[in-house]
């Protein structure tokens, strides 16, 4: 059951990468420092492992539209080729996950017919006699123990 599971989260991120790839959009031509709106004219400043680094407006918005032509050109196809080989694998998995369950449902001792003389799935290894049935108590020649208990 778990499998089942695992295999449909699986086909529905595979599916929604192929979703982004092909109707994903980038950006809505706002230029941002960080997670504000700049405007022409002003500065982003930010710091990374120390070193301080200033940029335009001017400069962000190049790199927005540069970021967003990789992603029209080459990143979407990455993107829904990557989207469409996990939805694939997925997908296969979850129907091999559903047969192998569907098949092993019956499969419990309790609804399951033994076939004369052994077990399923195990052969009668070469040169033994087929099993043979116990006979009904009691049999010939057995004497139930006589006398009191032993301790």
């Amino acid at each position: 059951m778990k499998s089942v599971v695992w295999w449909s989260v699986g086909l529905l991120i595979g599916l929604a990468l192929m979703a982004l790839g092909a109707f994903g959009t980038v950006g809505n031509g706002g230029v941002l420092c960080g997670s504000e709106a700049m405007r022409p004219g002003t500065y982003c400043e930010t710091t990374s492992y120390g070193t301080k680094s200033r940029k335009s407006y001017e400069e962000k918005r190049q790199e927005a539209i540069d970021d967003a032509n990789a992603f029209q050109s080459g990143g979407r196809w990455i993107t829904l080729g990557i989207g469409a080989v996990v939805a694939a694998g997925c997908g296969w998995r979850l129907v091999v996950a559903i047969r192998r369950r569907g098949r092993n449902r019956g499969s419990d001792a309790v609804t399951q017919q033994l076939p004369p003389g052994g077990h399923p799935g195990f052969a009668q290894p070469p040169g033994f006699p087929p099993p043979q049935g116990f006979a009904p108590f009691p049999q010939p020649g057995y004497r139930p123990p006589q006398g009191p208990p032993q301790r």
